[in-house]
């Protein structure tokens, strides 16, 4: 990709402008040059208009053209999404605090799975159990400790489905408190790479 750009004022650019890029960045006739000067300007607008039509670009066939492209998306991405007042910053904040809770959420749905997985394969042992007791091949007391055993588990289960649930619902109520509109509908995992 060509050098550096700094980062463009928005309102340089208008609807004449971003119509000129398009039309270049989906023309077989532009040249690699000309692709990898248009996507390094739009990684630099911070704008959802330029990060859209960024987004569109890499998704298209010329877009293996242009090389360290999705470099530019994601730096493009992180100009747009850099918060520039105090509830922006507020905003900013929560969008980490949503990928934190969600990746929390993740942890306790694969902990739940987990104890379900455990839960299951231990009853299909203790079936195997009650058949050999019954069939008088094993002494009864092997099929002592299950019951307990079960109890303790579809506990754990039980908790963990309230975690689970009460994470869900403070997630929510962070999201619907984000008051800045570029904010509103930006997926969390791209929070993932930011460090406060």
């Amino acid at each position: 990709m060509i050098e550096q750009k700094d980062i463009q004022n928005p309102d340089n650019y208008r609807d004449g402008d971003y119509a000129k890029f398009e039309m270049k960045l989906f023309s077989t006739n532009t040249k690699k040059s000309e692709l990898e000067e248009i996507c390094m300007i739009l990684a630099h607008i911070p704008d959802k208009r330029a990060q859209d039509l960024l987004k569109k670009f890499k998704n298209s066939e010329q877009a293996d053209e242009v090389e360290r492209l999705d470099i530019a998306a994601e730096e493009g991405q992180f100009h747009y999404l850099s918060p520039a007042n105090e509830q922006e910053e507020r905003d900013y904040l929560a969008l980490k605090v949503l990928q934190e809770i969600e990746d929390q959420i993740i942890e306790l749905e694969v902990e739940y799975d987990n104890l379900k997985l455990n839960l299951e394969k231990k009853e299909i042992e203790q079936e195997a159990i009650k058949e050999l007791v019954k069939n008088g091949e094993i002494d009864k007391d092997e099929e002592l400790g299950f019951h307990d055993y079960k109890i303790m588990l579809e506990s754990q289960m039980e908790d963990l489905e309230k975690q689970i649930f009460l994470k869900e619902k403070i997630f929510e109520q962070i999201k619907k408190s984000i008051k800045t509109k570029k904010y509103k509908d930006v997926d969390s995992i791209c929070m993932r790479n930011i460090h406060f």
